[in-house]
């Protein structure tokens, strides 16, 4: 009876162990540690134009030479004190970005250069919208030796959501490319359900100045943020950075760029066919004697909340208090604010119901 006893606990372990395989392989803090530095650098160099805009971007192939992005141009707003008046309403630019390490150029005596190619994922965007301020919406790198203020580009590539020719696809040679060491990989950890959690994260997570728990709401123009999105160490645990960016004008000195982090990991709970079941997400302590540190927050100040929120139609019906109920909340403030809510629980099966990400849509029944 021992040894059947035993032959079932192995027979279980192993069966448990098979289950996490399909969800990927654990990483090596090291592993993390460079990917992120690397995620870092290449987020550095990328901007929306728009206020209130998001800009999501992760790795997509294992080599390290094909990431997509989600541009996002949202409106959350309300009374901070008052959930029945929020609302949100947005519009989505998808795109993938593509690096080679040498390409033909048309001069012959020019030498091979790396090269970058953004381009615009046409059937998922909302094409011709004019977004916050009558603009286009866009995504945009620089692509210049140094960048110190990317949204004055020195060396610009850049897309947007217009119909004009030209505006879904653009390329450029670039040296920096290599000299920020972004043509490798960190690790060839990215799996089918790796790519399935970033579109979904890229599509229910978004920050709100407007509705954090602490202020009297919007003041000014809306912020800009950017967002990398990447494996933890272990499977079912994902890592992302929030920058929050802009060009900071203190009376009559020179105006200087400048973009503050925070940091958070989600955990997640999936049941046998890979659907999201549970989880949750929590914010990474401070470092501000020491910015130079992975996984925290380096923005004292930060009077941001974060919602994980239903996905949505974008350029379609506005979601509103109904959403906001079901959407997990953070409330980060500064370090020691009674006002944090630095970690909450997600629901992904009631947040993702009713959608193929989590196979609550059913095949149509066919008449005979």
């Amino acid at each position: 009876m021992k040894t059947r006893h035993w032959f079932l606990l192995l027979l279980l372990a192993s069966v448990r162990l098979s289950s996490a395989q399909g969800f990927g392989n654990p990483l090596t803090q090291d592993q993390v540690d460079c990917e992120e530095r690397q995620m870092m650098r290449l987020l550095h160099r990328a901007v929306v134009n728009s206020d209130g805009s998001t800009l999501f971007l992760w790795r997509s192939a294992p080599g390290g030479d094909v990431y997509r992005g989600l541009s996002v141009g949202s409106e959350i707003d309300g009374d901070p004190y008052d959930s029945s008046t929020w609302y949100r309403k947005e519009s989505q630019m998808p795109f993938d970005l593509i690096l080679r390490e040498s390409e033909d150029f048309p001069n012959p005596k020019r030498p091979r250069l790396p090269q970058a190619t953004l381009v615009r994922r046409d059937a998922a965007t909302n094409l011709g919208v004019l977004v916050s301020g009558g603009g286009a919406l866009d995504a945009q790198l620089d692509l210049a030796p140094q960048s110190p203020n990317p949204t004055e580009p020195q060396g610009p590539l850049r897309i947007t959501n217009q119909r004009s020719p030209g505006a879904g696809q653009a390329d450029r040679g670039a040296r920096s490319l290599s000299m920020d060491n972004l043509l490798g990989a960190c690790h060839a950890e990215v799996s089918e359900f790796d790519l399935k959690v970033y579109s979904i994260l890229a599509r229910t997570m978004r920050p709100s100045f407007c509705l954090f728990q602490g202020r009297a709401g919007c003041l000014g123009p809306r912020l800009r943020y950017k967002i990398v999105l990447f494996r933890g160490t272990e499977p079912l645990t994902y890592r992302m950075n929030i920058l929050n960016y802009a060009n900071n004008c203190i009376d009559n000195d020179p105006c200087f760029y400048g973009e503050g982090r925070i940091a958070l990991l989600f955990r997640l709970q999936v049941d046998g066919q890979g659907n999201l079941t549970g989880g949750d997400v929590q914010a990474y302590p401070w470092c501000l004697d020491d910015p130079s540190q992975l996984a925290c927050n380096d923005l004292e100040i930060v009077d941001l909340a974060l919602f994980v929120m239903p996905p949505m139609l974008p350029g379609g019906p506005q979601q509103g208090p109904e959403e906001f109920k079901r959407a997990a909340i953070l409330n980060i403030a500064w370090p020691g604010s009674d006002l944090n809510v630095l970690h909450a629980n997600i629901n992904w099966i009631d947040l993702l119901k009713d959608t193929s990400w989590n196979g609550g849509l059913q095949p149509p029944k066919h008449k005979h």
